[in-house]
C-alpha cells in the first residue's frame, strides 16, 4: 500500500510562525499530523519584517517536531505584496497573455524587472469582461525571506499570498455553502484585516491596515507602557466592550481597555462597509449574507458579539478542521473555551493535494492554536470554480520574474518546471 505523502506548510505571519506537518493519505483525504506556533513580538509601528530571526525560529519549530529537513510550502503576508484585481475586455485566449502583462506593468507600482508577479485569472464578470488578480513582489524582499526558509533547512517548493490561501481553505472547508450566496472572510492579523468576498465564481480581497497590533499600539499609549506589556495586558484582560445597557467592569482598567479595544474595531466595522459598498458598487458583488472570523486577534472575547451587533448578520469562526482529519484530537481547551480563539486557519492554507475523504467532519480546533496551522495546508491544490492558483517563485534570482497559473491548473516547482494537476500536487519531501 503506497504511503502517505508529507505536506509541510509554513505560514510566516506578521508575529506569529506556524508550521504545520500534514499528511496527503493515498485515497484521498488529509490529515494533521501535528503542528508548531511561535509568537515574535514586535511593536508594529517601530519594527520592520524582521526575517533575519526566521531561521532560528523555524529551526526550533523543526526540532520540535522532529523535522531534520523537508520541502515547504509557505505564504507570505498580504502586506509583503501588491496586489490588484483588474478588468479586461473579452479577448482571444492567445492575447491574454500580452495584455496582462501591459497591465501588469501599468499597475505594479515598482520596476517591472525589480519584482516577481504572477496573475489569476478568476472568472469573467457581468459584462463578460475577464477578471484578473495582479500579485507582484519586490525581488530583494522575496530572497530575503526565501533566504531564511532555507536556512533552516527546509527546502522551498511553492511560495503564495496568505489572502488566496485563504480563499482556498474556505472553498474547500465550507463546499456546501460556498455557492451560496456571498461570505465574508475576515482574518484580523497582527497588522492588517484582509478581507475576502466569496461567492460560486467570484472573489474579491481587501487589505486594510486595522490589526491586534493596532490595539495593543493603542493601550501603550493610554497606559503609557511598553508595547510587551500592552500586548501582555491585551492578552490576559482584554475584551471588546459591548456597550449600550452591558454593565462596565468594576476595575477602571479594564473598562479603560475593553473601551480602547471597541474603538479600534469600530474603525474596523467602518472600513468593513466601504469594503463592502466598494465591493458592491464597482465590482458589481452580491451583499454579504454571512460573515467567518479568523485570524489571531479574534481570540478577544466577544469580538464575534461586536460584529453580530455591528452587521446584522451570522457570524462564525472560520473552522478549518472542518474537513482535515487529525490524528491529534485537537479539542478546546479551558482558555480557549472561555475566549474562543480562533486561529487554524494560517497554517491551513497550503497543503493538500487531492480531494479528501471526510475525514473527522465536524471536528473543533483549538482556536488559539489550529488556524495558524491548518488554513495553509489546504492552499495549493484546490480546483474549485475559480481555483486560485497565485504562485510567486521563491528566491527570485534563480527563478524567471513571472510565473503562470490558469483557473489553479498549472503549477511551477522551485525551479522553475512547469507541473500540471496531481504532479504538482504529491511532488513533496519528507523530513
Amino acid at each position: 500500500m503506497p504511503s502517505a505523502t508529507r505536506i509541510l506548510t509554513l505560514n510566516l505571519g506578521s508575529q506569529t510562525i506556524a508550521l504545520g506537518d500534514f499528511r496527503a493519505q493515498p485515497g484521498g483525504g488529509l490529515v494533521l499530523h501535528n503542528y508548531r506556533l511561535h509568537e515574535t513580538l514586535a511593536d508594529i509601528a517601530s519594527e520592520g519584517m524582521r526575517y533575519t530571526h526566521l531561521a532560528p525560529v523555524l529551526r526550533q519549530s523543526l526540532d520540535e517536531l522532529g523535522i531534520k529537513t523537508s520541502d515547504v510550502n509557505y505564504a507570505v503576508t498580504g502586506q509583503s505584496v501588491f496586489m490588484r484585481f483588474v478588468k479586461l475586455p473579452a479577448v482571444d485566449e492567445e492575447k491574454v497573455e500580452r495584455i496582462i502583462a501591459f497591465e501588469a506593468q501599468q499597475n505594479v507600482p515598482f520596476p517591472i524587472d525589480e519584482v516577481v508577479w504572477d496573475y489569476q485569472l478568476v472568472g469573467a464578470g457581468a459584462d463578460e469582461q475577464i477578471q484578473v488578480v495582479l500579485v507582484a513582489i519586490k525581488s530583494d524582499l522575496l530572497d530575503e525571506i526565501n533566504a531564511a526558509v532555507e536556512g533552516s533547512g527546509l527546502r522551498t517548493t511553492i511560495v503564495d499570498v496568505a489572502p488566496m490561501a485563504l480563499y482556498n481553505a474556505f472553498r474547500y472547508s465550507y463546499a456546501d455553502i460556498s455557492a451560496k450566496g456571498c461570505s465574508l472572510l475576515v482574518d484580523i492579523g497582527a497588522r492588517t484585516t484582509n478581507l475576502l468576498f466569496i461567492e460560486s465564481a467570484k472573489v474579491f480581497s481587501r487589505s486594510v491596515p486595522i490589526g491586534g497590533g493596532s490595539i495593543t499600539s493603542a493601550i501603550a499609549r493610554e497606559f503609557d507602557e511598553p508595547f510587551a506589556a500592552a500586548e501582555l495586558r491585551k492578552k490576559t484582560d482584554g475584551f471588546v466592550s459591548l456597550g449600550g445597557a452591558y454593565a462596565e467592569p468594576s476595575d477602571p482598567d479594564l473598562a479603560r481597555m475593553s473601551k480602547i479595544i471597541r474603538n479600534t474595531m469600530t474603525r474596523l466595522h467602518a472600513e468593513l462597509m466601504r469594503s463592502i459598498s466598494h465591493y458592491r458598487s464597482q465590482q458589481q458583488g452580491s451583499a454579504p449574507e454571512r460573515v467567518f472570523l479568523c485570524g489571531g486577534s479574534v481570540s478577544t472575547p466577544y469580538m464575534r458579539e461586536f460584529f453580530q451587533e455591528k452587521l446584522q448578520l451570522p457570524v462564525s469562526f472560520f473552522n478549518p478542521l472542518r474537513n482535515v482529519a487529525d490524528e491529534r484530537n485537537i479539542t478546546l481547551g479551558s482558555s480557549a473555551r472561555r475566549s474562543c480563539r480562533p486561529r487554524a486557519s494560517d497554517c491551513y492554507r497550503v497543503s493538500n493535494g487531492a480531494e479528501p475523504a471526510p475525514g473527522k467532519r465536524g471536528s473543533t480546533p483549538d482556536p488559539g492554536k489550529t488556524t495558524a496551522v491548518v488554513c495553509y495546508s489546504r492552499r495549493l491544490f484546490h480546483r474549485g470554480a475559480a481555483g486560485m492558483g497565485l504562485l510567486l517563485h521563491a528566491g527570485s534570482s534563480r527563478h524567471p520574474q513571472r510565473s503562470r497559473t490558469t483557473q489553479g491548473e498549472h503549477r511551477y516547482d522551485a525551479r522553475g518546471r512547469g507541473k500540471t494537476g496531481e504532479a504538482a500536487a504529491t511532488n513533496r519531501g519528507s523530513g
